[in-house]
């Protein structure tokens, strides 16, 4: 086995030669050059920068790869039935793939389709924030206790300034100032939601532990503007596309089953 060694000399060449120049050979099979360039590009994609040593690493691993393919034949596994069916299943995953890929290429999501879409879903936009208060205590009996207190007047700022655990806000007697949903836990914004304006919460837990909380403003919250939601939306009328058009192309499909 001398290949091995032939092949170390053409790797210190392989960088700078043209497809036509490139001759490998493993156990007489031809290693295809394309497939060094196909990688490299790959790679190139997803920010990589492609130097020598990363060609001949590419090269290495092709090598390496044909000589088990190889092997695999020798044994008869790429003729088993398991075998050729995962093969046609890759195929069929991969042509699908670059189909909806060139279908994207020759159908672009346009500037004004986006901004279309930004339109509507500012329509649609309808979320609030909310300024609010709360106090926090370990267990479920003490924030009942604490509850029963502010029902019979006593001053939830006063509260929460000498009770609860979250010591930032609670010098401030409990003041969350604005806040919106993402900027709190979901059993903790599903509350504030129950509230009107100056009305307090029954105790609730969350994974902090037990609240009380008041609600003292709301407002209509104005949706974000187009560059932060254009990648988003572009996203979204892809998926709205491709999907469109796999039901067409079933739609126009002669299945029998």
């Amino acid at each position: 086995m001398k290949i091995l060694p032939i092949f170390s000399l053409l790797l210190l060449t392989i960088c700078t030669a043209t497809k036509s120049e490139i001759s490998i050979t493993v156990n007489e099979q031809h290693l295809n050059p394309e497939l060094i360039e196909f990688i490299s590009k790959e790679l190139e994609l997803q920010g990589k920068e492609i130097t020598d040593d990363m060609k001949k690493n590419i090269t290495e691993r092709l090598i390496e790869l044909e000589i088990m393919t190889d092997a695999a034949r020798k044994n008869g596994i790429t003729n088993e039935s398991k075998f050729l069916s995962k093969v046609e299943l890759t195929y069929m995953e991969l042509a699908y793939t670059e189909y909806l890929k060139k279908y994207l290429s020759d159908h672009p999501i346009s500037k004004d389709d986006i901004k279309k879409e930004y339109d509507a879903f500012k329509k649609k936009f309808d979320k609030k924030e909310f300024k609010g208060q709360h106090i926090l205590v370990k267990t479920k009996n003490e924030a009942e206790m604490i509850h029963s207190k502010i029902k019979n007047g006593e001053q939830f700022d006063e509260i929460a300034k000498n009770l609860s655990l979250d010591k930032e806000s609670a010098k401030n007697g409990g003041d969350l100032g604005w806040f919106k949903d993402e900027d709190m836990v979901d059993s903790f914004s599903a509350e504030a939601h129950k509230l009107k304006p100056t009305e307090v919460s029954d105790a609730f837990q969350t994974q902090f532990g037990w609240h009380i909380l008041k609600i003292n403003e709301i407002r209509k919250r104005p949706p974000p503007d187009l560059e932060t939601v254009k990648k988003q939306i572009e996203e979204t009328l892809k998926k709205r596309k491709l999907k469109a058009h796999i039901k067409e192309l079933k739609d126009n499909a002669e299945i029998n089953r």
